[in-house]
């Protein structure tokens, strides 16, 4: 069939019958027949965007492209990718916290890690249908391809699965918290709780148990990797139960310089405290002459025995001058300020032990601000006292109480068995000495207490009484 340009008609001859202009061969073709070779090549385009989407989208999800994924992610510790790879297992620990100790097994174990993508790699190549090979005996992680659900209706999904693993963990005390990377788990006791799964990994496992304002904590870290048998871990904390005993079954436990309120011979089985020596605990008994303690016993969980070293006082006798000088004054009186002193010294020993002037039960305002800052340049120096009191002897004829009865002196021998150390330091060797000193004491509420307290040379002890 010709065609007229002119015209714009066909013509069946080499002319054109109505305009006489020769015509040649259509090559246009027609408007109907142009509409289908259209929209058959629309169809065409979206048949090959629709065929390389579905191969596209089945090679994502293909199994060898998942492990390919998880290589990239591990090389990268792309922790956002690995979640995507790996599923969340544990119940207690956010998915972030598994992964991250997952993450430090591999990099502590890098041929562990080669050999697991070399596994993986072959669990793939078997969902594809090539020849099965036998797992690598070195590998002892245990990990798998596995199909979860689909993509798109169409293809499978595929992740990477742990073999489960659990952990027993028991402790020596009942309603003890648990702790795993930091994060709070759940109570535990001592028969012990199973407890998972677990991802492989490097886990931190903690044990807290909180008493009386005290925290025991027990921790060990833990490689988890083959789900073989459940892992026993025994996570103790430094804490034990206080038995105490004394040859004064109604002297008063004291912990930490407070009067726990208790007995000796109530105190049957208190706590628990604390194993680390951070608790310093003695014990107390008034008795006439005044308030006698224990030596102090930093509490590492064995049983405590306070041991209280008293004697009754001989009689005071006071010379007949003495008592010409001072006709006013009362023998109660006279054993009062000997007491205050005795009192004095005890306390002195427990404040320089421990650091502490709450330890003084009878000094004048004054002085224990004077002791404040003696304590703080002690511990600024790292240094330490351990020492007692072997014997006070008094001299009497030094004893002064002026007119008021309100102020009174008295020498005193002080020996003391004692040394002066570092902080921290074990195996003291203490030596005993003896020093002279001057006490002035004051009256207040009725009660005698320490003001000053002066060095001496000499203590004559011709007429003198021992403590």
């Amino acid at each position: 069939m010709n065609w007229c340009n002119s015209c714009h008609r066909k013509e069946a001859g080499a002319f054109c019958v109505k305009c006489g202009q020769q015509v040649g061969r259509s090559t246009k073709v027609p408007a109907g027949k142009s509409r289908w070779l259209l929209w058959g090549a629309i169809v065409g385009g979206i048949l090959v965007v629709l065929i390389g989407s579905f191969l596209t989208l089945k090679w994502i999800s293909s199994p060898e492209r998942t492990v390919e994924h998880f290589r990239e992610a591990l090389l990268e510790e792309d922790y956002e990718a690995i979640g995507e790879i790996i599923p969340h297992i544990n119940p207690f620990l956010s998915h972030e916290a598994e992964l991250a100790s997952f993450v430090s097994l591999l990099k502590d174990h890098p041929e562990q890690r080669a050999l697991l993508l070399q596994d993986l790699e072959r669990q793939a190549r078997t969902f594809e249908g090539h020849t099965f090979t036998k797992p690598n005996e070195d590998l002892f992680l245990q990990m798998d391809v596995r199909k979860d659900g689909k993509v798109f209706y169409l293809f499978d999904h595929y992740v990477i699965s742990p073999g489960p693993i659990y952990v027993e963990v028991g402790t020596q005390f009942a309603k003890t918290t648990l702790y795993i990377n930091q994060e709070k788990s759940e109570t535990i006791g001592e028969n012990g709780k199973k407890i998972g799964p677990f991802l492989p990994g490097i886990y931190h496992f903690e044990t807290r148990l909180d008493h009386e304002g005290y925290t025991m904590r027990g921790e060990v870290e833990v490689e988890l990797a083959t789900s073989e048998e459940t892992l026993q871990v025994d996570l103790p904390v430094n804490g034990a139960f206080l038995m105490a005993d004394s040859n004064y079954e109604d002297a008063r436990l004291f912990i930490n310089g407070k009067d726990t309120g208790v007995t000796i011979g109530d105190a049957e089985k208190m706590g628990p405290y604390p194993t680390d020596g951070s608790v310093v605990m003695h014990a107390e008994k008034a008795f006439d002459a005044g308030v006698v303690k224990s030596p102090a016993v930093h509490f590492e969980g064995e049983d405590l025995f306070f041991a209280i070293d008293y004697s009754e006082p001989e009689p005071v006798e006071v010379e007949k001058e003495v008592v010409e000088d001072q006709s006013d004054v009362a023998q109660e009186e006279v054993n009062s300020i000997l007491s205050s002193v005795n009192t004095y010294l005890n306390d002195w020993i427990y404040a320089y032990e421990n650091l502490e002037t709450d330890y003084f039960s009878n000094v004048t305002p004054e002085l224990k601000t004077y002791f404040d800052e003696r304590f703080r340049s002690v511990k600024e120096n790292n240094a330490a006292f351990t020492g007692e009191v072997v014997e006070a002897a008094f001299d009497l004829d030094s004893l002064y109480i002026n007119s008021s009865g309100k102020v009174a002196e008295i020498d005193v021998l002080v020996t003391m068995d004692s040394a002066n150390h570092e902080q921290g330091e074990t195996n003291v060797e203490t030596e005993v000495t003896s020093s002279g000193f001057h006490y002035k004491l004051v009256k207040s509420g009725g009660k005698w207490l320490i003001d000053s307290r002066e060095e001496v040379e000499h203590v004559d002890l011709t007429n003198a009484v021992f403590y």
